[in-house]
């Protein structure tokens, strides 16, 4: 496969073995998801984790070229999934079909070379921002207007995407509206042309961080409608709520097919084990792990693959510690 990649060895600084040894993440798999996913497996990244929870719908064919008449209905992920085998064949792309929190877990997004970003909600933009300053991991986030879009770099004690936000947005709820209602009235439009674009910088972007090279500037504004972009200063908020970072790390023996049990048999009586998203117990919702059934297992709970499962010690001055899952295959289920 060598020739595969032989323009690319034309390129000053271009190194091919940095993207075949790189792991990303990409969250979101719309119009903008699926054009990044394209543009990076066609550059030969080594993995790709593609996070998304929605279904392929009509309006999505219009926008993005991994989806075809005959996905609409499948899940956005295995559809491009299936797209990038063919696309390209020397990237892994492990597709998950779930929430973000229960997508990708802290763990797995600490080990990976670079997050990407293709939300269309505030609230999960922000949610994914807190989880990757949680680990330092490199966020890189990209949006689109009806004819222009925007590109954001965080690395660890950057400003980050909360820190412009005033304090009602950054206690958004808003959630990701699925592609097939479009009766919305906050529904914007998008197309095709504008997604690629976006993306296209998005990815340029990406190989370049990928490369060991920091972007010039950390926002960019696209205008092509009068030729132009426009860097953006942005600089850290002290006050802005999402720069809470992990410190004690403890491993399990056990992935998120293990269960409940297995987790609170490592945690003390006085500790409080607790997940990142809410599960349903006897009609209402915890995210207490004492309130599962013992045998309930932590995947079917919404607990991600290599989660970092915070635990608190009460009345300790606000102890907080984490139990990190084992990557799915090792340990014990």
């Amino acid at each position: 496969m060598a020739d595969r990649y032989a323009r690319h060895a034309l390129v000053p600084g271009w190194d091919q073995a940095a993207l075949v040894r790189a792991e990303v993440v990409v969250v979101g798999a719309g119009a903008l998801g699926t054009e990044v996913a394209r543009l990076l497996g066609q550059a030969g990244v080594g993995r790709l984790v593609l996070c998304d929870p929605d279904v392929v719908s009509e309006s999505n064919l219009s926008r993005g070229a991994l989806f075809r008449a005959a996905d609409v209905g499948r899940p956005k992920v295995e559809a491009a999934a299936e797209a990038l085998e063919v696309i390209a064949p020397d990237t892994v792309v492990d597709p998950r079909h779930a929430e973000l929190a229960a997508a990708a877990g802290l763990g797995e997004l600490r080990s990976a070379a670079l997050v990407v970003s293709c939300l269309d909600s505030l609230a999960a933009r922000l949610r994914l921002t807190t989880r990757c300053n949680l680990v330092g991991v490199p966020l890189l986030d990209g949006g689109t207007s009806p004819w222009g879009g925007e590109v954001r770099y965080h690395a660890a004690g950057d400003a980050c995407f909360g820190c412009g936000l005033g304090a009602a947005d950054r206690t958004a709820t808003d959630d990701p509206w699925s592609c097939a209602d479009l009766a919305r009235p906050r529904h914007r439009g998008a197309s095709a042309p504008i997604s690629a674009l976006v993306a296209a910088w998005m990815t340029t972007t990406a190989l370049r961080l990928l490369f060991g090279h920091r972007p010039g500037t950390t926002v960019v504004r696209v205008d092509p409608v009068r030729g132009a972009a426009h860097p953006v200063r942005v600089e850290r908020d002290p006050a802005c709520p999402f720069h809470e970072t992990v410190t004690e790390v403890v491993a399990l023996p056990h992935n998120h097919f293990g269960t409940a049990g297995d987790v609170l048999a490592a945690v003390d009586d006085g500790e409080v084990a607790l997940t990142w998203t809410p599960f349903p117990v006897d009609g209402r919702t915890s995210v207490h792990l004492r309130d599962a059934p013992p045998g309930a297992r932590l995947a079917d709970l919404g607990v991600a693959p290599r989660e970092l499962l915070p635990v608190v010690t009460p009345g300790s001055a606000g102890r907080l510690r984490y139990l990190e899952l084992a990557p799915t295959g090792e340990g014990a289920p």
